[in-house]
């Protein structure tokens, strides 16, 4: 069922900006917004947690939510189809420092996926501090859109897709040294590129006596084609500060 939450107008009855949040979106972040001169429509949106044009559609990840949503595939699932619905999305990533809370993940991991969305997909990635910070930035963003750009809220309804093998060896072809080729034996051989690239960060360099680099000992040291110099220069690619 549809709610609908609006607040009051401001004194001088100018048009409040209309932000449509999924229904999924509560506790703090809807009472921030309870405060925000604005309008908001609480729908249940099958794509992103925040519409604000035709053309503009916001995922919000705190930290935590983004590696969570890395490790089962969700992520990239979220991603495409924000691209396919809507020309210009958006991802609001909140308190990242809650990234790095979840044992067992690896930093390069993280943000090797982080770099996907913004590099290969060329979707913008904003970050904020907290639920308030963040509510005040989809405000102040839907009010700059909508100045020149009226929003009259339209329902989309998608089919539920299941992410495609092609959209995960495109993910793969991001790193050094991949062909289309060599992106489907790594595909084949650990399943899921979340498992790709931990082992990447699972695999070492081995060297001689004298220090050359003579091969590599972990999880990519059961396949051909992938020796040394490709693990070296990814390494780096996955650990390479912004």
């Amino acid at each position: 069922m549809e709610t609908t939450i609006i607040t009051q107008t401001s004194t001088n009855q100018k048009i409040l900006p209309l932000i449509i949040m999924d229904e999924r979106e509560r506790h703090e972040i809807r009472s921030v917004f309870k405060t925000i001169p604005c309008q908001f429509k609480i729908e249940t949106l099958d794509i992103a947690d925040y519409i604000i044009s035709k053309d503009i559609a916001i995922e919000r990840k705190r930290g935590d939510d983004l590696v969570a949503s890395i490790c089962d595939n969700r992520f990239f699932s979220q991603l495409e189809k924000l691209k396919k619905h809507y020309k210009k999305p958006l991802i609001i990533l909140e308190n990242p420092k809650k990234m790095f809370d979840r044992k067992g993940v690896y930093e390069a991991s993280i943000y090797g996926a982080i770099l996907y969305a913004i590099y290969k997909m060329k979707i913008a990635l904003f970050p904020t501090r907290d639920a308030r910070e963040t509510a005040e930035t989809i405000w102040s963003f839907a009010k700059f859109v909508q100045k020149s750009e009226p929003f009259e809220y339209e329902p989309i309804k998608i089919e539920q897709e299941k992410i495609s093998v092609d959209s995960q060896l495109f993910f793969l072809e991001g790193l050094f040294q991949v062909s289309k080729k060599k992106a489907k034996i790594l595909l084949d051989h650990f399943k899921t590129p979340y498992d790709v690239l931990q082992a990447i960060t699972d695999t070492e360099i081995t060297y001689t006596k004298s220090g050359k680099p003579k091969g590599i000992s972990g999880s990519l040291g059961d396949l051909k084609g992938f020796g040394h110099k490709f693990l070296k220069v990814n390494k780096e690619l996955l650990n390479h500060s912004f």
